[in-house]
Order: structure tokens, then sequence, then C-alpha cells
């Protein structure tokens, strides 16, 4: 009995993780372009499947955690990275980008982790092997600084 339980748990997390990543390409296709050339970026869509946080920071503290210190700066002078293949060196910091950020959303308000798995997302996109574009990540982080300033972050 115990190990159909296992068996059907592993299937359960199998299925979400397979939804999931469903969701993470769609959005991930919307940022796509070959070229590298410098297309409007489409408004952010709210993200479908539900987030795995502890809500222990409300949104102004979600803010300060991304907005102070060195952490949106780095993502920053990174973001041109994602629009060409990694190398070793640079998927190190991407990698440490994205597990960055998901510390963070792992104690996030929802509204914030809507907006900083999209600023993640091209870097996930380029650790995959993909082309994402450097705008994508500016747009993401410029959308969640104003959605951070109208909740009265002053960071």
């Amino acid at each position: 009995m115990s190990t159909s339980k296992n068996w059907a748990t592993a299937a359960l997390v199998s299925c979400a993780l397979l939804l999931s990543g469903c969701a993470a390409i769609e959005d991930m296709a919307n940022d796509f372009t070959p070229s590298g050339e410098d297309a409007p970026q489409p408004a952010a869509a709210p993200v479908t499947k539900a987030p795995a946080s502890t809500g222990e920071y409300n949104l102004v503290e979600s803010c300060n955690a991304f907005f102070s210190g060195p952490l949106v700066t780095g993502i920053s002078d990174l973001a041109p990275a994602v629009q060409a293949p990694l190398n070793e060196e640079l998927t190190g910091k991407a990698s440490n980008v994205s597990r960055n950020i998901g510390l963070i959303i792992g104690k996030a308000d929802e509204v914030s982790i809507e907006h900083l798995e999209a600023v993640r997302a091209p870097f996930d996109q380029a650790l995959d092997g993909s082309i994402a574009r450097p705008t994508a990540v500016k747009n993401a982080i410029d959308l969640y600084r104003a959605t951070c300033k109208e909740a009265g972050f002053e960071g």
C-alpha cells in the first residue's frame, strides 16, 4: 500500500511539473526573437501556476529584498547575455541569478512573485539553451519597480 501511495505522489508531482513547464514555455515563446532585434515587449501576462511561497514578505518587503543590494545591478549587467548561447562562465552567473530570485520568490507575496518570475524567465530560458531578449529583463524590472513605488516602496 505504501508503494502505491509513493507512485501516486510521484505521478502527481510529475503532472504538476509538466503543467508548470508548459506554462513557462508559453511565456518564454512570447519573449523569443531569433535575430536579437529590439521589438516592443508585450505587457507581462499574469502567472497561471500557483506560487510556491511562504508569503513571509509583504509587497514592500519583497521589493526591498529585490531592489536593495547588488542583486538587481547584477541582473541588469547580465541581461545582455541572454541574447546569445551562454558560455560556461555566463551559465554559472545566470544560474546564480535564477537561484537568488527563487530565494526571494520563496518568501514573496503573490504580486511580487508574478514580477519576479518575469525577471527570472529570460535567464531560465537562456539556461535551457534558448535565446531571450535583454529588453524582457529590463521591462520586467521596470514594471516591478513601478508596482513597488505604487505600494510605498521608497528604495
